[in-house]
């Protein structure tokens, strides 16, 4: 006579083990790679905080007008800056905002791009 076999033997055992390691490899392997969520949600917080504080400090400066700002950063720095202005059809004005805005975040005057706002 045949005996009964076990549901988890043999075979079918090992794949389920091996089946739990992957499933257990891909959680890990996910949460190393993708944990930066929320530092990311921060670093936008304080991006936003900090295009504030400079499109304030544009507006500042004779001609500029009002000011957006957007910065573009990646983990390696600043990598290139945004400004929409309503005096930016004056090239003395366009200089000078790419100046400031050079030295307040510490990048070349060639990452910074600078745009006529719209009426």
């Amino acid at each position: 006579m045949n005996k009964p076999r076990k549901f988890f033997s043999g075979k079918v055992k090992d794949v389920c083990i091996l089946g739990a390691l992957a499933i257990l490899l891909t959680f890990a392997a996910w949460k190393i790679f993708y944990k930066d969520d929320e530092a990311q949600a921060v670093s936008k917080i304080a991006a936003s905080d900090t295009e504030t504080k400079i499109g304030k400090l544009l507006e500042e400066i004779e001609g500029v007008g009002s000011a957006d700002v957007m910065i573009c950063e990646t983990e390696d720095g600043v990598t290139g800056v945004v400004v929409v202005c309503e005096g930016a059809n004056d090239f003395q004005v366009v200089m000078h905002v790419r100046e400031a805005v050079a030295a307040a975040l510490g990048t070349e005057q060639k990452a910074v791009k600078i745009y006529l706002k719209k009426e």
